[in-house]
């Protein structure tokens, strides 16, 4: 006798996948300011009380759709090499912020709406977390000392990505992965000995 054909995932899986689906499309479509449970229900065809009973409230279910998607966009690689990996994350970092998902982001980043406050925080924890990971490799590796603070890397990395998407009508287009992972790691003097400037007193 055959064996049944088993479905993988079920019900509750794909419900998940329709409703995410749903919500990253609206927040590329639509905006961040569009993408409420009401408006998410109505494209997935999930009714909103499901919704709400696996989420909790709108800003859960806008982080998760986010942070799925810039997952799918910023992937985290390891190559065996330091550089090489904060290179490659930086050129999907500038690609991701000239993509559609980029106004999103920075509306994010501007929203002063209490609601999304707790968001702000989870999406920045989130992407700590992959950079620690990246970090904590290299420093396995020898490539970096154990006192690293993967947050301050973290930092000076998306530093001027952010403040060129935020501050400039040019945007990003002009800024180069490999400069700014020099810069990070070896400093602006590329690694050189030399006297730095001194302030006068």
């Amino acid at each position: 006798m055959a064996e049944p054909v088993r479905r993988t995932g079920g019900r509750s899986a794909r419900v998940r996948h329709e409703v995410l689906a749903a919500t990253q499309a609206l927040l590329l479509e639509e905006g961040l300011e569009a993408t409420t449970i009401t408006a998410v229900a109505e494209r997935s065809g999930v009714h909103h009380t499901s919704i709400y009973r696996r989420w909790g409230d709108r800003a859960t279910l806008v982080r998760d759709a986010l942070l799925g998607a810039v997952d799918s966009a910023v992937p985290v690689q390891d190559t065996g090499s330091l550089y090489d990996e904060l290179v490659q994350m930086l050129d999907d970092v500038l690609a991701m912020y000239q993509s559609a998902l980029g106004p999103v982001l920075l509306d994010l980043i501007r929203s002063n709406e209490p609601s999304l406050a707790e968001l702000q925080v989870g999406y920045l924890d989130e992407r700590l977390k992959l950079c620690a990971e990246v970090i904590e490799r290299a420093k396995e590796r020898g490539e970096l000392p154990r006192t690293v603070d993967h947050r301050l890397v973290f930092e000076l990395l998306i530093g001027p990505v952010l403040g060129r998407a935020l501050l400039t009508a040019d945007g990003v287009r002009s800024l180069d992965s490999a400069a700014i992972v020099r810069a990070a790691l070896y400093g602006v003097c590329d690694g050189q000995d030399r006297e730095l400037p001194r302030h006068r007193t």
